[in-house]
């Protein structure tokens, strides 16, 4: 193995600002496409002038198929942080109300990357590489993450649905960071990580409970440390953005529908899915095993001779006490379309399991991601944009396995090798999926794709 040249951390910058323009061209469909009314977006914004008014209701015709009623109150159960986005958008522009949403997908998308990029070369700077390595192996995870992950199905179809998971995504990724930072830092630079991911993990509550809670259960492990580094003023950074979030989707939830859940499917105008939930419900464990084997193993890439060259599709998935759906929208699995992660997670998992190779702190947050990983998997429906929800463990993990640097340096013709093919599977896949298959995707940028790949737009 080469030797280290200190404590450089690789140059991501540059790459990580091209995919940003990738990313840009990719969600505004060539670039133009700024202010689009996606599927039930403007929601969003009729939630925020609600908030305005003291109000947690919304609009019944922008929440539409989605509503739920509450004793006669039209609610929805969506989290509220884009909505509260919207409040400044709006009072700037009110021209883009109820248009904001590729807007609002980009930006959570640059946090993640950016994010992303600074676990990547934070992990990097520890392991024993040299320059040239810790480069190439950083850029390609960037790479990966980018293209490779569902990142680029969420910016693709910003919908309600996605916008959600997106934001949620990016505050756990930005989360995770500030963490990891905190756990090297001294002085102000700690208090001041402390304070980044108090606020990320509060926002990631905000804008979806499953991505929130785990660092609510991860705060406490940090403050651990802090009772002889500057214990009031490390430990008020630490829980006050995050507490004040936790206490406002508390009181927003019994607000919307008289407890702290957060969601209950028994107001839900949809009957399938109501009476499902009621009778077979929302989580249940003996999904994990089905949804593992969807999720990881089951949908391969299918070929085919047009343009994107692969197909992506429903595929029947038909147990009727399980799911709501006879079918699965995951079109494919991770060992196709993030096979890169995987890898190293998988490395990572079996060195948090081994002595002196982990911490104590280490096992514990993995161990609080994979809960949110199990409740992920025994929910009642299966679809592509879930995989964001199974992230943060596998980075956490992967994350292990790039302070391993003796590992990397030996597989880093592999894991690069693998970021390529994951590249062109997830990518080519995913425009399948938005042209072929997405029935949230508005018609206009549909029939762009289809013109882009030079074929008739299909309805």
């Amino acid at each position: 193995m080469q030797i280290t040249d200190g404590n450089r951390a690789p140059n991501l910058l540059p790459v990580t600002l091209v995919l940003t323009v990738v990313l840009w061209i990719f969600t505004m469909t060539g670039g133009r496409d700024i202010f689009v009314n996606e599927v039930l977006g403007g929601a969003y914004d009729s939630q925020a002038e609600h908030f305005l008014r003291g109000d947690v209701g919304v609009d019944a015709d922008a929440i539409a198929h989605e509503t739920m009623i509450v004793n006669g109150k039209v609610r929805m159960y969506f989290g509220p942080f884009p909505a509260l986005l919207r409040v400044p958008l709006n009072f700037i522009y009110p021209a883009g109300h109820g248009k904001w949403s590729r807007i609002s997908g980009f930006c959570a998308g640059v946090i993640a990357l950016f994010a992303f990029a600074g676990l990547v070369a934070t992990a990097l700077r520890s392991s024993p590489l040299s320059s040239r390595p810790r480069n190439w192996v950083g850029n390609a995870c960037v790479i990966g993450f980018a293209l490779g992950s569902p990142l680029l199905l969420l910016l693709g179809n910003l919908s309600i649905y996605d916008e959600a998971i997106i934001w949620g995504f990016a505050w756990s990724v930005a989360a995770l960071y500030f963490a990891c930072r905190s756990r090297t830092t001294e002085g102000a630079a700690l208090t001041r990580s402390l304070l980044g991911f108090s606020f990320c993990a509060g926002a990631a509550l905000l804008s979806r409970a499953t991505f929130g809670a785990p660092f609510v259960l991860i705060a406490p492990l940090l403050a651990i440390r802090l009772f002889h580094r500057q214990p009031i003023r490390n430990i008020t950074a630490l829980l006050l953005p995050l507490g004040a979030a936790l206490l406002f989707y508390l009181f927003l939830s019994y607000a919307r529908f008289g407890d702290f859940s957060g969601m209950n499917m028994r107001y839900n105008i949809n009957p399938v899915q109501r009476d499902f939930a009621v009778k077979h419900g929302l989580f249940r464990l003996e999904r994990v095993p089905y949804s593992f084997a969807d999720y990881f193993v089951l949908r391969s890439p299918k070929l085919q001779r047009e343009a994107p060259f692969f197909k992506a599709n429903r595929k029947d998935y038909d147990h009727e006490s399980l799911y709501v759906m006879p079918f699965t929208e995951t079109y494919s699995s991770l060992l196709w379309s993030s096979s890169w992660i995987l890898l190293g997670a998988v490395i990572g998992v079996a060195m948090l399991l081994r002595p002196r190779r982990a911490d104590g702190v280490d096992r514990a947050i993995a161990a609080i991601f994979l809960l949110q990983v199990i409740l992920i998997l025994s929910f009642m429906g299966l679809a592509q944009r879930y995989l964001a929800e199974l992230f943060p463990f596998l980075i956490f993990a992967f994350l292990i396995f790039l302070r391993q640097g003796k590992i990397a340096f030996q597989l880093r013709y592999l894991l690069i090798g693998v970021v390529v093919v994951s590249v062109l599977i997830s990518a080519l896949s995913t425009v399948s999926w938005l042209v072929e298959a997405d029935m949230n995707v508005p018609a206009e940028t549909r029939a762009k794709w289809n013109q882009f790949l030079g074929r008739t737009s299909r309805s």
